[in-house]
């Protein structure tokens, strides 16, 4: 029996509430991982209090540092593989202590690189949680990566000089809920043209291009709908939430991650806009992105080197990060629902070699090969 101990919270594991990337990799990663019956995944579950304020930090960080010694215990006594995500797992000073035990003590480490420092950057407030030097140690001490796609691993090898360090590629995933709300093959509906986007909506993610790109053809088009489903984030400048908020044909929600598969139910072209001129937008690998292979509507993405990447068998139609071209990208497939309907099939047929089944799969076999080696 190979144990895995999983430095984080083990609540995310049970948080359905919570949709963000972060989390639904975590939980259905390590939910996979725990149908091997060769296989066993044990973490900590602890609840803190709300808000920032002084008696909440405090008491935050006794809670925090009592679940560090328990967890210190565990990985003594046991001496298990230990699972970092990364950065989620750093982001606390105990849980960085914890790496530097498991590496002191010769514990074997695994660390799933989620994100790279450079995506506080380009979609964020520019505030990473983990420090650099933090960031340099524990991937150059890591016994096992776990990296997104090889563009992003390219990357952090250069980075950090990472030659010998064994590393599997995991892309994020989809969960066969989607297959589910989606069983049947996409199929137009005359005189409906619903338009979507999932996620946050910051900087750099081509929210202005999108907005401005359907306000063109919506002159054209008047039964055209863009669909919003996320919340404002940083970058967004007021003039264009303005836009958004009082427009008559864009519909922006927040809707919890349990609603996403159901909402894109109605819709005609799910959109990843994303500005490839932003470097690090081209190693992502969106979680978003596999949820619309999941739904099996038609794709539109810009020219993102890592979206370019994936083998769709012509279920993506690309543009490039221009108003013009994406406008243009969206009327030929308005003008062509037969172009739309083949999409479709084609995402269907590649959408179960992208579920996080398949992606724990990857893990799994990646950490039966290291076993023979520490």
């Amino acid at each position: 029996m190979i144990r895995i101990f999983a430095v984080l919270n083990g609540a995310v594991l049970r948080d359905d509430g919570n949709w963000s990337p972060t989390y639904t990799r975590i939980r259905f990663l390590l939910g996979e991982l725990t149908r091997y019956e060769d296989l066993g995944v044990d973490t900590i579950s602890f609840e803190v209090l709300p808000g920032q304020g002084l008696p909440e930090r405090l008491c935050n960080n006794v809670i925090k540092t009592t679940v560090a010694l328990r967890s210190a215990y565990r990985l003594l006594k046991d001496r298990p593989l230990a699972f970092f995500a990364y950065p989620h797992s750093l982001t606390t000073f105990q849980n960085r202590l914890l790496f530097r035990l498991c590496t002191a003590c010769r514990i074997p480490t695994v660390v799933d690189i989620h994100d790279t420092r450079e995506q506080a950057a380009a979609v964020g407030d520019g505030q990473f949680g983990v420090p650099q030097r933090t960031e340099g140690y524990c991937l150059g001490r890591a016994t096992l990566l776990i990296a997104l796609n090889p563009r992003m691993w390219e990357r952090i090898r250069r980075t950090y000089h990472l030659d010998g360090t064994p590393v599997v590629f995991v892309p994020n995933g989809v969960e066969e809920e989607f297959f589910t709300q989606h069983s049947a093959p996409y199929s137009p509906v005359e005189g409906r043209f619903n338009i979507c986007y999932t996620g946050a909506l910051t900087k750099n993610r081509g929210i202005d291009l999108l907005v401005s790109s359907c306000g063109i053809l919506r002159e054209r088009y008047p039964w055209i709908r863009l669909h919003l489903i996320g919340p404002y984030g940083p970058g967004i400048p007021d003039d264009l939430k303005e836009t958004i908020e009082r427009s008559d044909f864009i519909v922006r929600a927040e809707l919890p991650r349990s609603a996403i598969p159901a909402a894109l139910a109605p819709m005609d072209l799910l959109v990843l806009p994303y500005n490839p001129g932003e470097p690090y937008l081209n190693l992502a690998s969106p979680t978003k992105l596999f949820e619309y292979i999941g739904a099996a509507r038609p794709i539109l993405c810009t020219k993102c080197e890592s979206l370019m990447d994936i083998d769709d068998e012509g279920g993506f139609t690309y543009a490039d990060y221009s108003v013009p071209e994406m406008a243009e990208a969206i009327e030929r497939l308005i003008f062509h629902p037969e172009v739309r309907e083949e999409m479709g099939r084609a995402l269907c047929r590649i959408r179960e070699s992208h579920t996080w089944k398949e992606r724990a799969s990857r893990i799994y076999h990646g950490i039966r090969s290291l076993c023979g080696t520490i």
